[in-house]
C-alpha cells in the first residue's frame, strides 16, 4: 500500500503510448499531466525505447570517477548550455537544486544572504525546501531550513547586494501558478547579479529541455544564468537531473558533493537520444502547438476563466473557482491535468500530441467547467 504523501487520483494506470494512457479497466485518457511534466516526449517514444534497450545490454552503472562514452557525450551537450560549462549529475530536480545551493555557498563564502521568489517551488529536500515558498511545505521543517529571503520578482534587482551569495528563480513558475518572468525584469536581474557578483541560478526543471520553445527558457525571459538546474524531461522521464554552471566560476571542492547512481550509463544514453530528438525541431513545434491551445482556451470566453497564460507546452488557466474540482471533472472526462495553486489548472502535454488534440482538450475543459458549476 502506498504512502499518503501524494493523495490519490483513484486510477491505476497500466499502459500508454504517445500522449494517451489506459487504466486497469481499459479506459483511455489524454495525458496532459505526464508524470508532473517528466514524460516530455510522451509514453514509449520509439527512439527512447530503442536507446533504453541498447543501453540495458551494457553497463548499468560505473560510479563516480570513471568515464563512460554515453555520459561524456551527454555532458558535452549539457556543458554547451553555458560558457565553458561544467556538469554535475543528479537523480532529480531537487537534487540538482541541492547541488546548486552547495556550489553557491562554496563559490561565494562570506555572503550570508540567499534570495528566492514568492510562489517559488524548488523541491522538498531540506536545502531545496528552504528555497521553496509555500508555507504548507515548509512549516513542519522550518527550524532546519537554510535562511532564504523570498521576494516578489519585481523586488529582486534592488534586493541584490554584495552580501548576496545567489538568487534562485524559475524563468516560468510551474506549481506557483504558471507565471512567466517579464523579460525586462529578467534583464534587470541579470545586470544586478553581474554588478554584485551574486550567482544567478535558474531552475529549469520544468521549463527546460525545449518545453517552452527553446532548449532553455531563461533567454526567453531575459535571464543569463550562471547555473541551470535540469531534470524531468532530461531523460524522457527516467530519474535524471543535472546542474550546469559557468566554468569560469570555479568548482566543487573535492568530496563536497556526490551521488552513487547519478549519471549512470543507461540514463545518459536515453538523455543523449532526447537531445537528438530536440535537434529535430520539437521545441519549435511545441511552441506553436502551445500558442494554438492557449488561443482555443481564450476563445471559450467562459465566465469561470480569469486568465490564460503560459509559454510553449506549459499552460496555466487561472479560474474564479477552485482548481481541484475542475481537475477531477477533467479526469472524469478523460483528460489528466493538475493544479498549480488553489485556482490554476495546469496542462503539461508532451511534444508528441497530434495537432487536433488541443481542440479536444479545450472542449473537454469547457465541459468540466460546466460540470463544476
Amino acid at each position: 500500500m502506498g504512502s499518503v504523501l501524494y493523495g490519490g487520483r483513484g486510477l491505476t494506470l497500466t499502459e500508454g503510448s504517445g500522449s494517451r494512457v489506459r487504466d486497469s479497466s481499459g479506459r483511455e485518457y489524454l495525458d496532459w499531466f505526464t508524470g508532473h511534466g517528466a514524460l516530455l516526449f510522451g509514453h514509449r517514444h520509439p527512439r527512447l525505447v530503442a536507446a533504453l534497450r541498447e543501453a540495458s545490454e551494457g553497463l548499468w552503472g560505473v560510479g563516480a570517477g570513471f568515464r563512460h562514452p554515453a555520459r561524456e557525450a551527454c555532458e558535452e551537450r549539457l556543458a554547451a548550455l553555458l560558457p565553458r560549462g561544467r556538469v554535475l549529475w543528479a537523480n532529480s530536480g531537487a537534487e540538482a537544486l541541492e547541488g546548486a545551493l552547495k556550489l553557491a555557498l562554496l563559490l561565494r563564502p562570506g555572503r550570508p544572504r540567499l534570495l528566492a521568489v514568492r510562489r517559488a517551488f524548488h523541491g522538498r529536500t531540506l536545502g531545496a525546501l528552504g528555497l521553496t515558498f509555500n508555507p504548507k511545505y515548509r512549516e513542519p521543517f522550518r527550524a532546519f531550513l537554510p535562511p532564504v529571503e523570498h521576494r516578489g520578482a519585481e523586488e529582486l534587482p534592488a534586493a541584490v547586494g554584495p552580501d548576496v551569495a545567489a538568487v534562485f528563480l524559475e524563468p516560468l513558475q510551474g506549481e506557483g501558478g504558471v507565471h512567466p518572468l517579464d523579460p525586462e525584469l529578467g534583464r534587470a536581474l541579470t545586470r544586478a547579479c553581474r554588478a554584485s557578483g551574486a550567482l544567478l541560478v535558474a531552475d529549469e526543471v520544468q521549463s527546460g529541455m525545449g518545453r517552452c520553445g527553446a532548449l532553455l527558457a531563461s533567454p526567453l525571459m531575459g535571464l543569463e544564468p550562471d547555473a541551470v538546474c535540469l531534470a524531468k524531461g532530461l531523460a524522457g522521464g527516467l530519474p535524471a537531473g543535472a546542474l550546469v554552471w559557468r566554468g569560469d566560476l570555479g568548482d566543487f571542492s573535492p568530496h563536497s558533493h556526490g551521488s552513487t547512481c547519478a549519471g549512470n550509463p543507461v540514463v545518459c544514453r536515453v538523455a543523449l537520444e532526447a537531445f537528438r530528438l530536440l535537434d529535430e525541431g520539437l521545441p519549435q513545434r511545441g511552441a506553436a502547438l502551445g500558442e494554438v491551445f492557449r488561443g482555443r482556451l481564450r476563445g471559450l470566453e467562459h465566465p469561470a476563466i480569469r486568465e490564460v497564460r503560459g509559454v510553449g507546452l506549459l499552460t496555466g488557466v487561472e479560474l474564479t473557482v477552485p482548481a481541484l474540482p475542475v481537475v477531477k471533472a477533467l479526469q472524469e472526462r478523460g483528460v489528466l491535468a493538475l493544479a498549480a495553486g488553489p485556482r490554476v489548472v495546469r496542462f503539461l502535454p508532451p511534444f508528441v500530441i497530434p495537432e487536433e488534440e488541443g481542440a479536444e482538450v479545450a472542449e473537454r475543459f469547457a465541459l468540466a467547467l460546466e460540470d463544476c458549476r
